[in-house]
């Protein structure tokens, strides 16, 4: 019978300072939360490059050609996956084995939906019909969305 003054057992005492019921098992037992997931698609190297490099074009005195905006675009679109699934700085964590297309493909939408939120090339390709609030509404409806197309495509 467990001792029921052992702070972070069923009782729901409060824990100690620093600890989190959250935490996972040493096995990685625990599913991630809605946000460790999110965060797990959203390539946020990738949409920083973006940000940096589109703020390095557009304090540029002339105007640039369309077509170095959708390169931009496209090598962090391919660069997008890989980080996603390979990220350089960790090894890939337990929850992305077997789901590696998966979270993939995320990634390349939501850099691609985050691109369009920003404006990017889409603003300067489509000026006439581009509006912020696309992009923003588009942003909010694909982090809802994401993770519930894995939950119903993986069936985890």
């Amino acid at each position: 019978m467990p001792n029921p003054t052992t702070p972070g057992e069923d009782n729901r005492q409060p824990l100690p300072p620093g600890e989190n019921r959250n935490r996972p098992a040493a096995d990685g037992g625990r599913d991630d939360t809605y946000f460790e997931k999110l965060l797990k698609y959203v390539p946020g190297d990738i949409v920083a490059a973006f940000v940096a490099i589109d703020g390095l074009l557009r304090d540029q005195a002339l105007p640039n050609p369309l077509w170095l905006d959708w390169t931009v675009f496209g090598v962090l679109l391919i660069l997008a996956p890989l980080y996603a699934v390979y990220r350089p700085s960790t090894p890939p964590p337990p929850s992305l084995q077997g789901k590696r297309n998966f979270h993939a493909v995320a990634a390349m939408v939501a850099f691609t939906v985050w691109v369009f939120a920003l404006g990017g090339p889409f603003a300067t390709t489509w000026p006439d019909i581009y509006r912020p609030m696309y992009g923003s509404i588009l942003l909010i409806f694909t982090t809802l969305i994401i993770p519930l197309f894995e939950k119903i495509l993986l069936r985890e």
